[in-house]
């Protein structure tokens, strides 16, 4: 089998490789006890949420590494290639790793009628087993009562901000929402966000429920900036016993200390020493999330905002970092989502849209898209391919910077195309990546 057919006969199994998920955990579980139950072998980190997850945990996994810990980080969608999914000390899980653990799975997946993200994430505990991990740093897909990645007995579960997304699945209200990403925490300790205050009353009570000690920012834990310019940020960290100042962030965009709080708590939680989290923050990177690219022609920026939430997260960084500046943004978004608004978080700030269509399935046509759009917005141009929307964006615009956004999937292709291959993003510095876009 080679590494082509491995990718393909997941991406073949039920849900594939961009029609969601199916709730549940007797499937994961089958699929963890014929592996051998690897998910006991190493420490367990459980991240859920809204918008941040990622970031979160590639935080907390290079301060985890920076410790001299052996970590495993399982995090999804990807963006350029397969194998970002699955990393041991930063680096992609190798060709042959995937084809090892497609093996490994045989026919069982089959037999269990198992989703792509339930074969994957067998297949990533799996891969940290093989590896001798010591910790593994897992990402929710989605909600968390029912996602696969709730399995084993975590020592730290972390829920980022809360907000509407995937209503069809995880219910109608931020309440019922929260309910669901609510149910990781279980065991060990738990942190979370600060949140709307219908969301803490759910995670309070969960917690108090299962007698999980529940650190809170904004009341527990708080975060403050001391500087910030396209360098990176100056952070400090502070809990009830504890400060940390002066740690420096280079990852951009308005909420990434909130990010930051929420892995250097954890970290503390898991015994990592001060220097550790100084230099895992420092080295960290998370592709796609406000990554701002300095070019020739200009300055490109690079986030998913795939919901209202992460678009008004996107603007406030916009502002923030190029204010008084307009947008061109090269704008593309899934069916499934809220196009309204995420174009009403934006708008405001785009001098040009230029609309098109990610190579996603689900990816909505642009000229739909374009219905979305409000009469504010001077210019509205459309494009068949995200590379030709990038050109287009680029030639003969009238604004300094150039925004991609509105889905992971565009991100991913934006990337594929800048890079010229499929080589996985980098998320630490130095690291084998991509080169210039790093």
């Amino acid at each position: 089998m080679t590494y082509a057919d491995a990718v393909a006969r997941l991406t073949a199994l039920r849900g594939g490789e961009h029609a969601g998920m199916r709730p549940g955990l007797e499937r994961i579980e089958a699929l963890l006890a014929a592996l051998g139950h690897p998910e006991r072998r190493y420490r367990l980190v459980q991240i859920g949420g809204t918008n941040g997850k990622g970031s979160v945990a590639a935080l907390l996994a290079a301060i985890l590494k920076a410790a001299g810990h052996r970590v495993g980080l399982y995090t999804s969608p990807h963006l350029v290639s397969f194998r970002e999914r699955i990393r041991v000390n930063a680096e992609a899980i190798p060709e042959d790793g995937v084809v090892d653990g497609v093996e490994a799975l045989g026919t069982l997946v089959a037999r269990l009628d198992a989703t792509m993200f339930e074969a994957t994430t067998a297949l990533a505990l799996d891969h940290f087993a093989r590896e001798a991990v010591d910790v593994a740093v897992l990402e929710v897909g989605l909600g968390g009562r029912l996602d696969a990645t709730t399995v084993g007995v975590p020592a730290v579960t972390v829920i980022t901000r809360l907000d509407l997304d995937h209503q069809q699945v995880l219910g109608p209200t931020l309440a019922a929402i929260a309910a669901e990403k609510a149910a990781i925490i279980r065991s060990g300790v738990a942190f979370a966000a600060a949140q709307a205050p219908e969301a803490t009353e759910v995670l309070v009570r969960r917690a108090a429920e299962v007698g999980v000690p529940l650190r809170l920012a904004g009341r527990d834990l708080h975060v403050s900036v001391a500087g910030r310019s396209l360098d990176g940020q100056v952070i400090a960290c502070a809990g009830p016993t504890w400060r940390l100042r002066d740690l420096r962030l280079p990852m951009l965009g308005t909420f990434q200390p909130a990010n930051a709080l929420l892995a250097v708590a954890a970290a503390r939680e898991l015994d990592v020493p001060e220097a550790a989290m100084r230099e895992g923050l420092e080295r960290a990177r998370w592709p796609g999330r406000f990554q701002v690219l300095r070019r020739a022609d200009g300055v490109l920026v690079l986030d998913g905002a795939h919901n209202p939430a992460g678009a008004r997260a996107l603007a406030s960084s916009l502002r923030e970092f190029f204010a008084g500046c307009r947008v061109t943004f090269v704008l593309g978004i899934l069916r499934d989502k809220d196009a309204a608004g995420i174009v009403a978080e934006l708008s405001p700030l785009a001098d040009r849209l230029v609309l098109t269509a990610a190579s996603n399935p689900r990816a909505t046509h642009p000229d739909t898209l374009r219905a979305a759009v409000p009469a504010s917005v001077g210019r509205v141009e459309t494009a068949p391919s995200p590379a030709e929307a990038l050109a287009l964006a680029a030639g003969g615009r009238s604004t300094p910077i150039v925004c991609v956004a509105g889905s992971l999937s565009l991100i991913g292709d934006v990337l594929r195309h800048l890079a010229g291959g499929d080589t996985p993003c980098p998320i630490e510095k130095g690291a084998d990546s991509m080169g210039p876009l790093s």
